[in-house]
């Protein structure tokens, strides 16, 4: 065996080593096999035959390759046919394991309008004149024009965002951005707040927050101090804060349940086995419950509230053991409703919730003795139907307060304070008549919601 043939066996062999090492499927290395020139052949004196050997051999090898293996052969696994478009697309689907990676598609009741009006600009305008936050952009809420625009019932709502538009926390439901070091507290922030609030003449607020674990208190005294301000500014304005945990601390609990708002918010999220997977591991459940049923006992008169996510896996006794645990800690009002992936960065949807199940919930709600279940899938902590029945039961209470007080200073008798009194514990719930004719209202207009939601819906579905 002359040189030449010695280099070519040693370069067949090293060319079967790569190819092997690399795992190119069977149709490639077969072709290469094909292709490389067999070491065996007998050597050839004359350097002609050489020549002429070598030209054949490129000449075969560039027609092979010209018609050799293609993307299919390498997707295929070595498949005399090509596979199909659907076929390649499931073994991408499956590829990890066998696990499908389906995509669950958002459901016709989820979609809705992009919100637009002329409040709704109004408000974005001096949100970012005063360099303000809402809950309602940041979180993409899909409510956001509903309740800005108040609508023909007249309850105009917001809420807005204060310490920040940085959370220290990372929920994996939650689009609001993280960092273990946000920017300072902005110290005219409370007045700002309440100079824009007063500005938009707002029936009803919502105050929440990004968490703030880097500070001392957790934000408790930037919170109060902004609740302070807007009652000074617009003493008419119904206020609810929708607060952090504050790490379960009683003594940051109270500043703000005693700074005068009318409703105490914290939501619980999601049922107790999913709080992991959904929260930040410094949420916990029996933390947030704790939080509910602190305030209640620093102020039985202040109205609470929770909300839950569907979605995320839960059962249904998961969700029904939640609600009774809420109630246990004396929350007023609870809201539910269907968890929407902000990003492909954060949970998976589980499950879209049907309507009718949500109507099941809300049932369940009314008969666990909540003062008002919202339940729906668009609805969320903010709600405009909860928030118009607020209202109506703390202004039924204040102007019931305000005839007792009326009726003392002028020394009235016994009949008409006692009058103003039955009307005060009457609106506070005790009389189920006055709470099932409000209940009956914002029940009105969520289904007016509802309804346009599934006109919008049938509009784009229909054929031009």
């Amino acid at each position: 065996m002359n040189a030449l043939s010695l280099g070519r066996t040693a370069a067949a062999k090293q060319q079967q080593r790569l190819l092997a090492a690399w795992r190119i499927p069977g149709a490639l290395r077969a072709f290469a096999s094909e292709t490389t020139p067999s070491s065996s052949s007998p050597s050839d004196s004359n350097s002609n035959n050489k020549g002429k050997g070598q030209a054949r051999s490129r000449t075969e090898f560039a027609s092979r390759l010209k018609n050799g293996p293609g993307f299919a052969d390498f997707v295929g696994g070595g498949l005399k046919d090509p596979l199909t478009t659907d076929e390649l697309l499931a073994k991408v689907g499956t590829a990890a394991g066998g696990r499908e990676r389906a995509r669950v598609r958002l459901p016709q009741w989820l979609k809705t309008e992009i919100p637009t009006g002329g409040n709704v600009t109004k408000i974005r305008k001096t949100l970012r004149d005063l360099k303000l936050h809402t809950v309602c952009e940041e979180a993409r809420c899909p409510n956001m024009s509903e309740c800005w625009g108040g609508g023909k019932h007249g309850t105009a709502t917001a809420t807005i965002m204060i310490m920040g538009d940085t959370c220290t926390r990372g929920c994996r439901f939650c689009s609001v951005k993280t960092s273990r070091a946000p920017a300072p507290l902005d110290p005219m922030e409370p007045e700002n707040v309440a100079t824009a609030l007063a500005a938009w003449a707002l029936d009803y607020v919502v105050l929440t927050s990004v968490d703030r674990d880097d500070l001392p208190d957790f934000g408790s005294a930037h919170f109060a101090q902004t609740v302070r301000s807007i009652r000074e500014r617009a003493p008419q304005m119904m206020i609810e804060c929708l607060t952090p945990d504050f790490l379960g601390r009683a003594d940051l609990i109270e500043p703000v349940a005693l700074s005068g708002l009318d409703v105490y918010a914290h939501n619980i999220e999601s049922v107790e086995r999913l709080q992991g997977a959904v929260r930040d591991h410094r949420a916990k459940y029996a933390q947030s419950m704790f939080v509910l049923e602190h305030v209640k006992k620093t102020k039985p008169t202040l109205l609470t509230k929770s909300s839950i996510m569907l979605g995320f896996g839960e059962t249904d006794d998961e969700v029904l053991q939640t609600m009774r645990d809420l109630r246990t800690a004396g929350v007023d009002i609870v809201t539910l409703g269907q968890y929407m992936r902000p990003t492909k960065r954060h949970m998976k949807v589980h499950e879209y919730v049907t309507p009718d199940r949500f109507a099941h919930w809300e049932s369940v709600g009314n008969q666990l003795g909540f003062l008002y279940t919202a339940s729906g899938p668009l609805v969320r902590s903010s709600y405009k139907a909860g928030e118009f029945f607020i209202k109506e039961i703390l202004q039924k209470r204040s102007d019931a307060a305000a005839a007792i007080a009326a009726a003392t200073k002028a020394g009235g008798s016994s009949s008409l304070a006692a009058g103003a009194e039955s009307r005060l514990q009457g609106s506070a719930s005790s009389s189920a008549t006055t709470t099932a004719s409000m209940r009956d209202i914002a029940a009105t207009i969520a289904t007016e919601e509802r309804k346009k939601i599934e006109d919008a819906s049938s509009s784009r579905r229909a054929p031009l």
